[in-house]
């Protein structure tokens, strides 16, 4: 039997879960102002985002708790898919203001934006699959670089709205500032785990 979340619309989902989804975000945003925290948070998100497509009991307690015990397991996945997706944005930047218009910077520029959006799928596969299942961080990161070009529907489709989401944000920034501190985190998440859940229940590759 298919879980009610998966026959429910996505729009319909967001609209029941709204006060929910906007709680989430807050609480996350609070949650990264220590900066190394930052991972442990995103992790913390995506089991709460979980819960919600669920319909599970105490979210606010699911995120602490998941928070709480991911502070140290995610920070190797906040350096491996945060920093390695600031790393590939600077050099998007560099080649795009080293020489511009000239044709290979902007291959290189455009090759850096298709790594950051592939390097965002992974990252959204790994931080969910640290909070639903016991996985050494090699085994994630082997999962999550598997996943990522084993679901093609998944990667052009839900992750490709969240990741519209969230760069649609910080390109509009300031102007999206309300939106980033109501649902800036939270409903792109939101719309990973209603991807990436079903393949990390029935899919994955185990240890």
């Amino acid at each position: 039997m298919r879980e009610p979340y998966l026959q429910t619309a996505f729009i319909r989902l967001c609209w029941e879960k709204l006060l929910m989804l906007i709680a989430l975000n807050l609480l996350f945003l609070l949650s990264c102002v220590p900066l190394f925290t930052i991972p442990a948070a995103a992790t913390a998100q995506a089991r709460a985002c979980q819960g919600c497509l669920l319909d599970e009991s105490h979210i606010f307690q699911m995120y602490f708790h998941s928070l709480r015990v991911n502070l140290l397991p995610a920070i190797p996945l906040g350096i491996v898919f945060l920093g390695g997706t600031a790393g590939l944005l600077y050099g998007c930047l560099f080649y795009n203001q080293a020489a511009p218009g000239n044709g290979v910077s902007v291959l290189l520029s455009l090759f850096c934006i298709v790594c950051v959006y592939f390097w965002f799928c992974m990252g959204a596969f790994g931080f969910h699959m640290l909070a639903r299942v016991e996985l050494r961080i090699p085994a994630i990161l082997r999962n999550a670089f598997c996943l990522t070009f084993q679901q093609p529907r998944v990667v052009f489709g839900w992750l490709l709205l969240s990741f519209g989401m969230a760069a649609a944000a910080l390109l509009l920034f300031p102007h999206s500032l309300p939106w980033m501190l109501l649902l800036g985190g939270s409903l792109p998440s939101f719309a990973a785990a209603r991807g990436v859940l079903p393949i990390i229940d029935t899919r994955i590759i185990k240890e």
